[in-house]
């Protein structure tokens, strides 16, 4: 058996996901969402009933190595394209850019600012001062050692190296040899005997022997047939020696040999192919579970890995929110301090640095932040060349995804119920249950065993001459046996009886369980989704506003007071607030996406990777 393995190709973000798409929020109909709940719960209800049983796969029994290389990209869905008022993703991310490119958007805006219709001296002023401190701040986050990573990237050496999908790929393999102990219990057995008795012992009779030579060898074959029944043929020879007077003995040492053949076939308690087969059939549903839950882990790895990417992209732009934040603090301190000699007193002067040294104080935890995330991604991947250890700028790659996605609640949920792991698992608890409630069954009948055992022997003064005459089949015997047994009351397999239907239907209890919680999670993923896509429109637009705001308050600027300062200080933290709010609700909405395709239990296709035999390395 080849080593099972993982292979596949993580998607772009970027330009291969950009299918736009009206949300299903936006375009079903009121109708269309009354019947949806109907529609989710009969299509949940035919689920419980069905008795799905797809081909099973073969899994390997070997270990698991997981792999992603070599799978083309997967097609986007091309749907109707977006509603007018949608911002582009250029304008949306303007807004929260990463710090590697915050210098180009700083200058972009810039560049805005001098190229308005009525542009600001004293803002286009403040703004090239905010820029230059910004991008000096913004290089506290910079390390020496730099990586830029896709998140394509990361899924492949979290596949190669993550400590997680490693230890569970040796589940499948372990539940493989428990299948193979099942099956070994119907293998045929070769046996051997040899004895050799000597004694020398006291007679009150001459006719009696007082001392004996007896050496014995037997060997054959026994098995167990799938009916229960016991089967075995055995060949043996035996020599007997004696100190008893001849005339009361023809032979000495005397040869005997036996040709056997016995059958033992049980009638009621251990009858059938469905009793002896059951922890073969047990197993293998154990395998099956097996398998299932190692596809779990790595797609809740995957799942880890992406949010993880994706919690490090947001602590970076977090970073440069506030880096802009601060060095607009320091500007206004600045500008505060070079006014202090003619309309800013002491209390603006000291209320300015203050709200500035607050900023940087923040900013430094933002920094203790990317260090964090970088940390925690390194720990989902385990990639040797990655180590906790060294100090690595880990720089996201990827575009945060803000274009729309066409949704369907139903076919989410239909989705769901038929590819997620945890449903298969369940129905396997189930065939499991049952198997286990029928062998309890059979063990409440009475013992009843029909035996029959044919001999042949044979009798001479040496072993050759007693074999031969073994071969003539002169001497034959049979025997037949019926043994009959129940115990008085047969409490204990009555009571095993009953906890095999008790846990058959705890099972079944289970299903519905999981089946509900599934529903539940896709349920609750849709709309998460819906809201995090329909929150980017009017947070841009707040973060607009804020800063709009600001440079109207900077433009009208005469003279510095206590309300025009505080004014100005709010209004850059209203800026920085809102930005973070804004990056914050696309990172969800990127999240929720992957949460969706987890919830589906889809997310394995949705990164093109799939679980392959590989040779077993060495």
């Amino acid at each position: 058996m080849g080593q099972r393995c993982l292979r596949g190709v993580g998607r772009s973000m970027t330009t291969a996901l950009l299918f736009a798409a009206l949300l299903a929020g936006a375009c079903q109909s009121h109708t269309e969402r009354e019947e949806l709940a109907p529609s989710i719960a009969a299509y949940r209800d035919r689920m419980l009933v069905e008795d799905v049983r797809p081909e099973p796969p073969t899994p390997s029994s070997r270990g698991a190595t997981p792999v992603q290389a070599g799978l083309p990209e997967k097609e986007a869905l091309v749907v109707v394209p977006p509603i007018a008022s949608q911002p582009t993703p250029e304008e949306t991310l303007s807004q929260i850019p990463d710090p590697e490119d915050a210098p180009r958007v700083l200058a972009e805006q810039l560049r805005a600012l001098r190229e308005s219709p009525r542009p600001d001296p004293r803002v286009i002023s403040s703004f090239e001062k905010v820029a230059e401190r910004a991008q000096e701040k913004l290089r506290q986050i910079e390390r020496a050692v730099k990586l830029r990573l896709s998140l394509a990237e990361c899924i492949q050496r979290a596949l190669e190296n993550n400590y997680t999908i490693r230890f569970e790929a040796y589940n499948p393999a372990i539940s493989r040899t428990q299948l193979i102990e099942a099956e070994a219990a119907f293998d045929a057995e070769f046996f051997l005997e040899a004895a050799w008795d000597k004694r020398d012992q006291p007679t009150a009779v001459a006719f009696v022997p007082g001392t004996s030579d007896t050496r014995t060898i037997q060997g054959g074959f026994r098995q167990l047939l799938p009916t229960g029944m016991q089967v075995s043929t055995s060949l043996g020879q035996q020599r007997d020696k004696s100190d008893m007077p001849a005339e009361f003995q023809t032979l000495n040492p005397a040869y005997s040999s036996n040709f056997t053949v016995a059958f033992t076939q049980p009638l009621l308690r251990g009858f059938g192919l469905e009793f002896n087969r059951a922890q073969l059939r047990i197993r293998q549903a154990g395998l099956q579970i097996a398998h299932e839950q190692f596809l779990q882990k790595v797609r809740d790895t995957i799942a880890e890995v992406e949010a993880n990417y994706w919690r490090l992209a947001q602590a970076r732009r977090a970073a440069a929110i506030l880096a802009v934040s601060v060095a607009q603090n320091w500007v206004t301190y600045r500008g505060i301090e070079e006014r202090a000699e003619h309309d800013a007193t002491r209390v603006e002067l000291a209320n300015a640095r203050t709200r500035w040294l607050q900023r940087e104080v923040t900013f430094q935890e933002a920094v203790r932040a990317i260090r964090d995330a970088e940390d925690q991604l390194k720990n989902s991947l385990n990639d040797p060349a990655l180590k906790l250890s060294e100090d690595i700028e880990i720089i996201p790659t990827e575009t945060p995804f803000v274009a729309a996605l066409a949704l369907d609640q139903l076919a989410a949920v239909r989705t769901a119920l038929e590819d997620r792991s945890e449903v298969r698992q369940a129905r396997q608890a189930i065939e499991q249950a049952r198997i286990a409630t029928a062998a309890a069954k059979n063990q409440t009948l009475p013992q009843l065993d029909l035996s029959f055992q044919y001999e042949v022997q044979g009798l001479g003064n040496s072993a050759d001459n007693s074999f031969d005459n073994l071969t003539t089949n002169r001497f034959i015997s049979y025997a037949v046996k019926a043994v009959f047994s129940y115990p008085l009351g047969n409490r204990a397999r009555r009571a095993a009886y009953e906890r095999a239907r008790l846990q058959e239907a705890q099972a079944v209890v289970g299903l519905h369980r999981v089946i509900d919680g599934i529903v539940q999670e896709v349920n609750a993923a849709v709309r998460a989704l819906q809201v995090r896509y329909a929150q980017i429109p009017p947070q841009l637009n707040s973060v607009l506003a804020a800063e709009d705001n600001l440079r109207a308050l900077q433009a009208r600027t005469q003279r510095i007071d206590p309300l025009y300062l505080e004014n100005e200080l709010n209004a850059v933290e209203r800026l920085a607030d809102t930005r973070n709010t804004l990056l914050q609700v696309i990172i969800e909405y990127n999240l929720a996406i992957i949460a969706l395709e987890k919830a589906k239990g889809t997310l394995l296709d949705y990164n093109n990777i799939v679980v392959v035999d590989a040779p077993r390395p060495h």
